[in-house]
């Protein structure tokens, strides 16, 4: 529920009623600051004394469902949105959020009747237009969800969001080549330099001091290739006070931005400062100096389904793919504790030549994926000096791993690749037991007696296996640099529970 959330979030409109002089501290400012910084009941405790002053206050109500999705506790924001309604009734605000107080009850046709009323009294008010999409979405209409996340475009085209959700939508159904010019719009209209920040998002208000060096050695390299020089300049020099002044704050992986360093960072964390959208290839991107049919009875003889293929992209689609994970600054997702920063294709992590190399493989290899879809596509960014991602599985039917670090990176050409157990996970496991339970996994792989199959890292190498096989990033040592960075691309097909 917190991306359905997510996809709602918008400054509510400016109130009718007088302003509070400037004297006197904003109590809705005061919750909000209480709400980033993770103290929701004492949030909610400034906005109940909000409430009874000014019931009908849009801003503070906003607020209150926000830390209604926290609690997963709706029953006491309902009331007070009711009481909203009966006092305003003509108000699409209310309508709206009453919308999406029902579809996170998964009352999905109240939620209908609620966006339509708010769209009524507002024809032109795209949150409720794109509401009407998520509601249509997940009850299967998905002509209507479409038509629905048109027309908020249609009210507002700067609406990202339902951009973003064209973008999944069209995924999901399959199209992965239709999605990359929505999912390119949401983009831009989330993460471009010249959006209006007035603070950072509660996503992006927590980093590591890896996703630190990252950002400043990608912007020092853009600044020394002659790329957004200006900008790239100042986005350094101000992580770089960032990291100065947070060192004492890392003891732990993952730190809060102090209050002080927000507003410096706001401008340039997880900002779109450059973006090369690596075009498709007339001739195609991968290698046909392959032969498919051996590659594919390999997949099947290393049962239950493994095997890697070298040169895998053309010299010119190599180059390309690598230019984007150098030069775009798309690197958004940078929680991690172990040294590595992501991005996923929602929020980033494509253009043309992804979506070709995705469609080419799966025709290219039809015995290994049938009639499965891309259904995930991330890239990961790993330091030198630290680990990589932990023993687990993946929610999909096939994977496929390749890798774009030059060769004479690697300090270690027998690791730093993939290291694959060859048991699948159970499938009566759910998610969590599969991707992030770490004990159960090693008890599992130690009581089956599962074997490992080692992938040492090469450039241009890449690997297909099973999705329900275990997996980790092997031990890796790279050399300091940002271009010697290890760069991992992931594709997911297919769903583990259909297959």
């Amino acid at each position: 529920m917190r991306i359905l959330n997510s996809l709602f979030k918008r400054a509510a409109r400016p109130e009718k009623k007088e302003p509070v002089p400037s004297a006197a501290p904003d109590p809705i400012f005061q919750a909000r600051q209480l709400y980033n910084a993770g103290q929701f009941e004492p949030a909610l405790n400034f906005c109940r004394q909000i409430q009874r002053q000014t019931p009908d206050n849009v801003e503070l109500l906003s607020l209150a469902f926000d830390l209604s999705m926290k609690s997963r506790n709706f029953a006491e924001f309902g009331n007070w949105l009711q009481l909203a309604i009966d006092l305003e009734q003509d108000s699409a605000e209310l309508y709206c959020l009453k919308g999406q107080l029902f579809l996170a009850e998964n009352k999905l046709d109240d939620a209908l009747l609620a966006f339509e009323k708010a769209v009524q009294i507002d024809p032109d008010f795209a949150r409720a237009h794109n509401g009407s999409g998520v509601a249509f979405q997940l009850l299967g209409r998905l002509d209507d969800a479409y038509e629905n996340f048109q027309r908020a475009l249609k009210a507002d085209a700067n609406f990202w969001k339902a951009s973003y959700n064209i973008g999944n939508l069209n995924k999901l159904q399959g199209h992965f080549e239709t999605a990359v010019v929505p999912f390119q719009q949401a983009l831009y209209g989330r993460r471009a330099p010249n959006i209006s920040m007035d603070g950072l998002d509660e996503e992006d208000s927590r980093v590591t001091k890896a996703k630190l060096n990252h950002d400043i050695e990608q912007l020092e390299f853009l600044v020394a290739s002659g790329i957004e020089v200006k900008r790239a300049s100042e986005a350094v020099a101000a992580l770089a006070v960032a990291r100065e002044r947070m060192e004492h704050v890392f003891s732990s992986p993952v730190a809060e931005f102090p209050a002080d360093i927000k507003p410096i960072v706001a401008p340039y964390i997880n900002r779109l400062t450059n973006f090369y959208s690596a075009p498709a290839l007339a001739g195609g991107a991968l290698n046909q100096d392959q032969d498919w049919a051996a590659i594919e009875s390999a997949y099947f003889a290393n049962a239950p389904g493994m095997t890697y293929i070298d040169n895998f992209l053309k010299p010119e689609a190599l180059a390309s793919l690598r230019r984007f994970c150098l030069e775009s600054t798309i690197w958004f997702d940078g929680r991690y504790g172990d040294g590595y920063v992501g991005c996923t294709c929602e929020d980033g992590f494509i253009c043309p030549l992804l979506a070709q190399i995705a469609e080419e493989q799966r025709l290219a290899l039809p015995s290994i994926f049938g009639e499965h879809r891309i259904s995930g596509l991330w890239g990961y960014k790993y330091d030198s000096e630290l680990t990589g991602i932990s023993v687990h599985a993946d929610y999909a039917a096939i994977n496929v791993n390749f890798w774009l670090a030059p060769d004479d990176a690697n300090l270690d050409p027998n690791g730093g690749g993939l290291v694959i157990w060859d048991k699948e996970a159970p499938l009566d496991w759910n998610f969590d037991d599969y991707n992030n339970n770490l004990p159960l996994i090693a008890e599992f792989l130690r009581t089956s007696g599962a074997k490992e199959f080692v992938v040492p890292h090469r450039q241009n190498r890449v690997v297909l296996f099973n999705s329900d096989l275990f997996h980790k990033t092997d031990s890796f040592k790279f050399k300091p640099g940002y271009e010697n960075r290890r760069i991992n691309v992931t594709m997911l097909y297919g769903d583990r529970q259909q297959a």
